[in-house]
C-alpha cells in the first residue's frame, strides 16, 4: 500500500507540473492583458507602468521562475481584474460548483445503479428494451443541447423552474440533470454489462441451487462483485465531468468555478485561471486516487501493490 501511494504522489506531482506549465506558457500566447485593463484614452507611460506593476515586462524565463516561486510559497497572487487574491476569488465560487457537481454525482449513481441492474435482470423483455433506449436517449444529445432544451420548455414555455442562478434547490434542478444525462446512460450501460457477466457464473447458480430470494442473491452476491466495472467508469468520467460543468454553468449562468474559468480565460486574468485549472486538476486527480483505494474496499483480491 506505501509503495503504491509513494508511486502514485510521485506521479501525481509530476502531472500537476506539467499542466501548471502548459497553461502559464499557454496564456503568454494569447498576448498582453493589460490592454483588457486599460481604460480608454490612458497614455503609453501609464500603460508601460501598469505592465510593470503585474510583472509583465519580464521575460518568460523570469516569469515562470516568479510564478513557481509564489505558487510554492502559498502567494497565489491577485486577479488582475477585481484586484483580490485568486484563492479568494475562487473559494467564494467553489462551493456553488462543488455542490453541483455532487447533486449531480447523487443522482447518477441514483438512477444508474438501479437502471442498469434492472436492465440485466431484465434481458430480453421489453421492460430491459426500455431502460437502454432511455439511457441510450442521453448518449445522443449533447449536456449543452439538452440544458438549452431543458430552459426552452421548463423555464420559457411552462414557467416551472427559473432559468438561471443557484439560490433555491429549484435551482439545482435543470443543471443537474442537463449534466447528468450523459453519465447516467453511460453507468447504466456500464452496471448492465457487469451484472450480465457476474450473473452467469457459478457462484450465483450456487446461491439459486441454495434458495436464496432473487433479490437477495442479486444484491448481497451480484452487485458487489459488479462495482469494481462500474467504479472504474465513474473514476474514467470524472475528468468529462467538470468540462460538462463547464458548458452547464455557463448555459444557466451558475455563479461557479466553470463560469470563473472562462471569464477568466475572456479577459486573460492570468492568476485566476492559472490558479483555477492547477485545484481542478488536483482534485480531479485526488478523485482518482480515492476510486484506486475504493477497489481495494471492494474487492479484497484487487491488490494495490505494484499496482
Amino acid at each position: 500500500m506505501l509503495e503504491f501511494l509513494a508511486g502514485r504522489l510521485l506521479r501525481m506531482g509530476i502531472t500537476l507540473w506539467v499542466i501548471a506549465s502548459v497553461v502559464f506558457l499557454a496564456t503568454r500566447l494569447t498576448g498582453n492583458p493589460i490592454d483588457f485593463l486599460m481604460p480608454e484614452g490612458l497614455d503609453a507611460a501609464s500603460r508601460r507602468e501598469m505592465i510593470a506593476y503585474w510583472g509583465l515586462d519580464r521575460s518568460v524565463a523570469e516569469q515562470y521562475w516568479l510564478f513557481w516561486r509564489s505558487l510554492l510559497s502559498g502567494d497565489f497572487g491577485l486577479g488582475l481584474m477585481e484586484r483580490r487574491p485568486v484563492a479568494t476569488i475562487f473559494t467564494e465560487r467553489l462551493w456553488q460548483s462543488a455542490s453541483l457537481l455532487v447533486a449531480t454525482l447523487a443522482l447518477t449513481i441514483c438512477v444508474g445503479v438501479p437502471a442498469g441492474i434492472l436492465a440485466a435482470v431484465w434481458r430480453g423483455q421489453g421492460r430491459g428494451s426500455a431502460v437502454l433506449f432511455t439511457a441510450f436517449f442521453g448518449y445522443a444529445i449533447p449536456n449543452f443541447v439538452l440544458a438549452i432544451l431543458l430552459l426552452l420548455v421548463f423555464s420559457y414555455t411552462l414557467h416551472w423552474l427559473p432559468s438561471a442562478g443557484s439560490a433555491t434547490l429549484a435551482h439545482y434542478v435543470m443543471p443537474t440533470v442537463a449534466l447528468s444525462a450523459y453519465f447516467i446512460a453511460a453507468l447504466v450501460r456500464y452496471t448492465r454489462n457487469a451484472m450480465l457477466d457476474v450473473l452467469s457464473q457459478d457462484y450465483m447458480r450456487t446461491a439459486r441451487a441454495k434458495g436464496l430470494a432473487e433479490s437477495s442473491i442479486i444484491l448481497h452476491h451480484g452487485l458487489r462483485n459488479a462495482l469494481i466495472p462500474v467504479i472504474t467508469v465513474l473514476g474514467l468520467q470524472i475528468t468529462t465531468l467538470v468540462s460538462g460543468a463547464v458548458v452547464v454553468e455557463t448555459v444557466f449562468a451558475w455563479n461557479g468555478v466553470g463560469d470563473l474559468l472562462v471569464g477568466a480565460t475572456l479577459r486573460r486574468d492570468y492568476p485566476v485561471l492559472q490558479f483555477g485549472v492547477l485545484v481542478v486538476a488536483a482534485a480531479v486527480i485526488v478523485v482518482n486516487l480515492l476510486v484506486d483505494l475504493a477497489y481495494a474496499l471492494v474487492d479484497p483480491r484487487v491488490r494495490l501493490a505494484g499496482a
